[in-house]
Parts: C-alpha cells; structure tokens; sequence
C-alpha cells in the first residue's frame, strides 16, 4: 500500500511472476480521511478484507479494501459514542463482521464499557449493527485495544495517571486481558511494567500445532 499526494495506491505481487502489479486506487477525495500519517489508520483483517478505521481521531467511517477484488469502498462503524480508545473488527462467524470497541461517557452507562456488536448480512437487517454484549470497565483507570486477530482481542487496563505536583506521574503497571471472540470471555493474561512495554506489545497467533499451543 502506497500513500501517494492523491490517492491511496495498493500494489500485488505475483509469486510466478516475481513482480509488482499496480491494482485500482482510490483517491483522497473520495475518502473520509485525508493524507495524513499511516499511523492514524489503524488496520484489521476479517474475511479477506482489510478494514482501516480512524477514531482516534473521532472518524467513524471505515476504509475498506477487498483483497481478491482488490477494490477499495467505504462502511461505516455503528453509532455508539465511541472514544479514541480503539476499535477491533473481528469475524463473528456465518459471514458477519464483529466489532469490539470502547464506549465513553457521552454514550451513558460506566464511563467505560467494552462493546461488542455484529452486523447483519442477511434479510432486511442486513449492513446494519446489532449491540451483542457490554462488559462493564468501571468509572475509573485506562482502557485501550491493543491489538486483534480474527478471534482474539487483547485490552490493556491501568490505573489512571496522577497529578504529583506539578507532573504526572504514570501507572507502574499495564495488566493484558484477553478476550475470546468466539465465548465472549474475558480472561486475565498477564501484569507489565508501564515503561515501553505497551508500544511493544503484539500478538502472534495461528502458528502451526507443532509449534505451539492454543494460546496468546
């Protein structure tokens, strides 16, 4: 994927031919978001797909890139008072998108809830979004998707950062939480130390059964 002044330009390699063949761009203009740094477009991958969304800078429109078609189309996230906390889009099995993301204080209930919800693709509901569960975070702390597959979601929780004088100190430590997309449960991982550990912190899964078990 190229970031071109213009437009967004995907490129495919082919493994017979050894080279780069240019696919179908999209312009600027056509999308929800401008030029800007890669950084602010997060990605996900369900279902052949790639999804870029970019709430963190309170967009709630979706980028959307059909692999084997390798065409690019616009979708939107569900109205539901997301913050800038993170999205992650999952498959929800039967052909359906899942979403988990993390609602606000403006949406109501706790200050912080982790939703999860499914679109339809079938019948006279379909492309629209069904809130599915809510799992409670509490008033108080920090919560923030870190990273997703297809089946798995990894939240990070801390305690809030203090005002000590006249800085702020941050939490000693990160605890990571799982979440299993398939049973909606959530399962404590593993305690970190703040420092760099939160912008080194990745997921690696589907590794072969020889190779490692079933987990994060």
């Amino acid at each position: 994927m190229v970031h071109c002044e213009t437009k967004l330009a995907p490129f495919v390699f082919s493994s017979s031919t050894g080279q780069w063949r240019a696919a179908a761009p999209m312009l600027w203009s056509a999308m929800p978001v401008s030029p800007m740094d890669p950084a602010y477009l997060r990605r996900h991958h369900a279902y052949g797909c790639f999804y870029w969304d970019s709430t963190n800078i309170k967009r709630k429109e979706l980028l959307v890139l059909n692999i084997q078609r390798m065409e690019f189309s616009i979708a939107e996230l569900p109205s539901s008072g997301w913050g800038t906390l993170g999205v992650a889009i999952v498959e929800a099995g039967q052909g359906r998108l899942g979403l988990f993301g993390i609602r606000d204080g403006t949406a109501g209930g706790s200050k912080h809830d982790l939703c999860y919800s499914v679109r339809h693709n079938k019948g006279k509901n379909s492309g629209q979004w069904q809130m599915v569960k809510t799992f409670s975070l509490g008033p108080e702390g920090l919560h923030y998707l870190k990273a997703a597959t297809e089946r798995c979601v990894l939240l990070i929780c801390s305690e809030a950062p203090r005002l000590v004088g006249l800085s702020m100190e941050m939490p000693d430590l990160l605890e990571y939480i799982s979440v299993d997309v398939k049973k909606l449960q959530l399962e404590r991982v593993c305690v970190k130390p703040f420092g760099k550990s939160l912008s080194r912190t990745r997921i690696y899964a589907h590794f072969p059964p020889s190779l490692s078990s079933p987990t994060i």
